[in-house]
Order: C-alpha cells, then structure tokens, then sequence
C-alpha cells in the first residue's frame, strides 16, 4: 500500500511492529493541516521512533530502524556466477565489490506524501533503502575522470548544461577505455539503436537493511543558535554493501577487457575512500571501507578452474525438450491437432462460462452498499482478469501444441524414441578469484592488469 492509499483511507488501521515505523511515518501526515502541524508530526515521530535512551532533555542517539530485506531474486548481487555469465561470450567478466559503510549515507526519494522532505530512496514495494544503479555509474565515471584527467581538463568545466554535455562527450572520445566502459551520453533518442554508444559496463543498485534519522537545527545569522529542526533520513552506518559490476565484451581481446577493467577498478579503488558515495560526500556523508573484492571472469588465462566444465544440452534434456505437453491430447483429434475454427469454439464455451460469472457479480455490485460493494468490486475485477487469463493460457496452449506437432508429428502416446546421438556442447569456462582487506580492490586491479603483486 503507497502512502497515498494510507492518507486516503481511513478505515486502515495496524498494529506497530519492529519494521512498522515506515507505516507509521506514512500515516503520521494523515492529520496534518498546516506547517506547524507538520513539524510537531516530525517531531513526536523522531522523539518516538528515531531515538533510543532519551534522556530528561528529550535527546538521545539515533536509533537504526530495520527495513525489510530484497528478495534473493531481485539482489543481483547474490546470484550464482553461473546464472549471470554461463551465457556471456569470452572475456567478460563480473566484480563483486564489498564494502563497510563508515558514516550515514544520503539518497533522494522521490516520494511526495512522506512525513519528511529528505527521504531515502527506497524500494517502493519493499521499502528496502538502496543506491541506484544510475547514482554509482555516475560516481564510477567521476571516479574515472579524476583517476584519469584528460590534457584539456575537461572534467573540471562547470558550464551550462549543453556545453558540459559537449565536454563530457569530448573526453570519452579523447578515452577510448571511457567510451568503452560508460559509452555515450545520449538525450533518448540518437544514440539508443546505437550498439558502439552503449557502454560495457552494467550496475546493479546496492541494497542496505538499516535507516536512522539525523536531525539539524537552521541557525540564525544574528544569534548563531537555531530553534526549528530539520529533520532527515539517512542509511544508517556500520552496514555492508556489495556492489555487482558485469562486464559485457561483445567482440574485444582479452588485453583490451583486462586494461579496461583494470582502470575502472583501480579508479574507484583510489577515489571512493576518500570522496565516499552518495549526497553531500564531500562534508563526510557516505564515507566507505573497502573489505573484498570478487572477481569472476569468462575463458581469462592465467586462473584455475574449481569445477569441471558444464554442458549445456545432455541426452536426459534432448528427451524431455522430445517430450509433448501434459496437456497436448486435450487439442487432438484422431491424432491431429483441431483445427482453428474448433479450437474457437471450444474457447467460445469456457469464454461464456466466465462471462456468466461476470454478469452475476456485476449486477451483485450494482445492488451492494458500502463495505459490500468494495467487497463486490474486487471479487467482479479478479473474476474478469481471471478471464483474460484464460483466454490467454488457451489460446498459448494451442500455439505450443501446433508448434509441436509440426516438429514431431506423434501424439503423446507415441512411444519411439530417436537413437540419433546428442552432441555435447561445452560452456566456456568460468574462473573466480576473490581478495580481502582495505587495498584489495587496488590489488585485484594491478593482478587484472598483469602485474606481479
């Protein structure tokens, strides 16, 4: 539920648990009508919530408030090396950075019926804190730029935006590792069909478990002491971050792949402790730790590999892929397929069925009042997506059973089996190899560079 839905129902009602402080600041503004209203929300949520140990002045530390975990499916990071490079071509590669966040770290939400003006950004299903991916390929290029400044210094203009992009253009083409590793900047049209403008290097976003409220005061000039407290939220510290990059390499030697990951690496490696991520990096936000690095790199000499080579077709996949579906007699007839013409009217009697159901619940709700009717509502939309689904499932059905017959020709009763031999296609190795402590990162990137650590 958005904190919109929050603000406009008020029916809703919770119960606070450990994670429900989120929900509480969405339905904290549900009775705010003017300014000062708002700021004493903000203020009994932080004292509340925020602080852990008040002491006889109402202050206290700041407390870390635990958000809800990204499912593993959606953590890129988390996934095997198998899952992501089994099908790249040789010589890409993945890195795995992992750090320790040392100071609070800000992002912007872009939330507009928050309690507060300067939210984190989070995951809008799972209100998970994360970094996008955008964000870090911003401060990866930046990184790059300082690590590797152009003759012209073209990184340090600070000009209107048109020149600026100019410029930025202009030195990617003076870099040929920049433009293969970043690409491009483009306005959404001239450069999106265009394969040699869109860079090598994917970003995953980096998700955090933990958010804490920082609180200031605006000072007067005059006095230099302040009375309204500003407050805002920010990842909190002492969390691990892991941040995935996958290099793509659709037709580049190995030297070239190694070089280019090699200063990309060694750039972030250099300017991240010091510079930090996030917002407001330079007064001390986002300060990080560098802890590991994993490298995991397609056909790369020089590596070992753990685990013997996969296949990607064997004889038990060739005779389930042989295999019709479990549904395929139900479209038969006297061993061939029905025709289209059936196949619409066997859908045409399911179809009828459904639009019955749909007729009652409709008149139900026209006639319902109140709770009933929401009540009624819902079950008349479920009951008319059901139907679209059914209509859909069918008529998939149908194609897959046409698709197969044309390439089989035999029912699922069919009991001849093909003697023909299935050839084994190896996968291109995949090697790994993983460093730990505060100079990894610069010693994988001397290792990927072919030095001698």
């Amino acid at each position: 539920m958005t904190c919109f839905d929050l603000l406009a129902d008020k029916a809703f009602k919770f119960t606070p648990t450990e994670r429900g402080w989120l929900l509480a600041a969405s339905r904290a503004r549900k009775d705010v009508k003017k300014q000062q209203d708002l700021t004493d929300a903000r203020i009994a949520f932080v004292k509340k919530h925020g602080i852990q140990k008040l002491d006889r002045n109402k202050q206290g530390e700041s407390k870390h408030l635990p958000c809800q975990v990204i499912p593993r499916d959606l953590d890129t990071a988390r996934r095997s090396k198998d899952e992501v490079l089994e099908s790249f071509p040789s010589y890409s590669a993945r890195l795995l950075l992992e750090f320790k966040l040392i100071t609070p770290l800000l992002t912007k939400d872009d939330d507009p019926f928050y309690l507060f003006d300067n939210p984190v950004r989070k995951d809008h299903i799972f209100g998970t804190p994360y970094i996008a991916a955008a964000s870090l390929k911003g401060l990866s290029l930046d990184a790059y730029q300082r690590a590797f400044p152009s003759k012209s210094g073209v990184e340090l203009y600070k000009e209107e935006q048109k020149k600026l992009l100019e410029r930025r253009h202009e030195y990617r083409l003076q870099d040929k590792s920049a433009i293969r590793l970043f690409g491009l900047e483009s306005d959404g049209e001239e450069n999106d069909n265009d394969p040699s403008c869109v860079g090598r290097l994917h970003f995953s976003p980096i998700w955090f478990k933990e958010i804490q409220f920082l609180v200031m005061n605006k000072k007067k000039p005059e006095t230099a002491t302040g009375d309204i407290p500003i407050q805002f939220e920010a990842i909190a510290p002492n969390q691990k971050g892991v941040l995935e990059v996958v290099y793509f390499n659709p037709n580049s030697n190995e030297q070239t792949v190694r070089d280019d990951l090699a200063r990309w690496l060694a750039a972030v490696a250099e300017w991240w402790p010091v510079l930090g991520l996030g917002a407001k990096r330079l007064a001390g936000y986002g300060a990080i730790q560098i802890e590991r690095v994993t490298l995991q790199a397609v056909d790369w000499s020089g590596m070992k590999l753990d685990e013997k080579p996969k296949t990607q077709l064997n004889n038990n996949q060739a005779a389930e892929k042989s295999q019709p579906p479990s549904y395929y007699e139900e479209y038969l007839i006297d061993g061939q397929p029905i025709s289209p013409k059936d196949f619409e009217a066997k859908l045409k009697a399911e179809l009828d069925k459904k639009d019955a159901e749909i007729k009652e619940l409709d008149q139900k709700w026209r006639k319902a009042q109140g709770n009933a009717k929401r009540k009624a509502a819902k079950n008349l939309k479920k009951a008319q997506n059901q139907r679209k689904g059914v209509e859909q499932e069918q008529r998939g059905r149908y194609t897959k059973v046409i698709e197969y017959f044309e390439k089989y020709g035999k029912t699922a009763n069919a009991t001849e089996e093909t003697d023909a031999a299935v050839e084994e296609v190896k996968t291109l190795p995949i090697y790994e190899l993983t460093k730990e402590g505060k100079d990894s990162w610069i010693h994988m990137a001397r290792w990927i560079a072919g030095e001698q650590i």
